[in-house]
C-alpha cells in the first residue's frame, strides 16, 4: 500500500497537536470540586494560579504566586511548530525519519510533562510545611487538549516512520514509467 497519496496526515497531525495548546490541558479538583483549569499555552509561559489554598481568604493576604514554564510543554511545542517547519521546507519534506524522531520527542516531552505535572503535586501535599500541608484529595486531571496533542504526535510518528519503512522498501526497486521507460 503507497501511503504517500497522503502525505497531509503529518503536517496536519502537527498542526492539530500545536492548537490543542490552546485549549484545557490541565484541571486542578479538590475533593471533585473544580479549583482551576491550566492551558497549554499558560504551561508553555508559566501562569498565575487562579486560586490561593495555600494562605488565608483575606485579600490583601493573598499573593499572585507565578509559576515557572514548564520545560517539557515548552519542548513539546517547540517540537510541533517544527515539524509544522520541516514539511514546508521542501528539501525536508520528505525527511520522514527526522520528522517521525521529532513528533516521538513531542509525544515523550508531553508524558514527561503529565509525569512531572503529577509528582509536584503529590510532593506538594506530603512534604512538611508545603505549601498544601493540608489533607484534602488535590489531584490533577488531563484535559481535552493534552490528550488532543498527545494523539497528535503519536498520529504523526506512526505515519512518518510508515512513510520512512515504505521509502526503505521501495528504495531500488525498477518501476516502470508510463511511457514505458525504466526508472530506478
Amino acid at each position: 500500500m503507497s501511503y504517500r497519496k497522503y502525505t497531509l496526515i503529518s503536517p496536519l497531525s502537527f498542526l492539530v497537536a500545536v492548537l490543542a495548546f490552546l485549549l484545557t490541558f490541565t484541571e486542578i479538583n479538590c475533593n471533585g470540586q473544580q479549583l482551576d483549569t491550566i492551558t497549554g499555552i499558560e504551561l508553555v509561559r508559566g501562569y498565575e494560579q487562579d486560586i490561593d489554598i495555600a494562605t488565608e481568604n483575606n485579600d490583601a493576604a493573598k499573593k499572585v504566586e507565578r509559576s515557572d514554564p514548564n520545560i517539557f510543554a515548552l519542548n513539546a511545542l517547540i517540537a510541533g511548530i517544527l515539524g509544522i517547519v520541516l514539511f514546508a521546507l521542501r528539501k525536508m519534506r520528505n525527511n520522514y525519519q527526522l520528522i517521525g524522531i521529532i513528533a516521538v520527542i513531542g509525544f515523550g516531552c508531553l508524558i514527561g510533562m503529565m509525569i512531572d505535572l503529577q509528582s509536584k503535586m503529590t510532593t506538594a501535599q506530603n512534604e512538611s510545611g508545603g505549601k498544601l500541608n493540608i489533607d484534602l484529595n488535590v489531584e490533577i486531571k488531563m484535559k481535552i487538549g493534552f490528550w488532543l496533542a498527545v494523539i497528535s504526535f503519536f498520529i504523526a510518528a506512526v505515519w512518518n516512520f510508515m512513510l520512512w519503512n515504505e521509502g526503505k522498501r521501495n528504495k531500488g526497486l525498477v518501476v516502470e514509467d508510463t511511457n514505458g521507460d525504466l526508472e530506478q
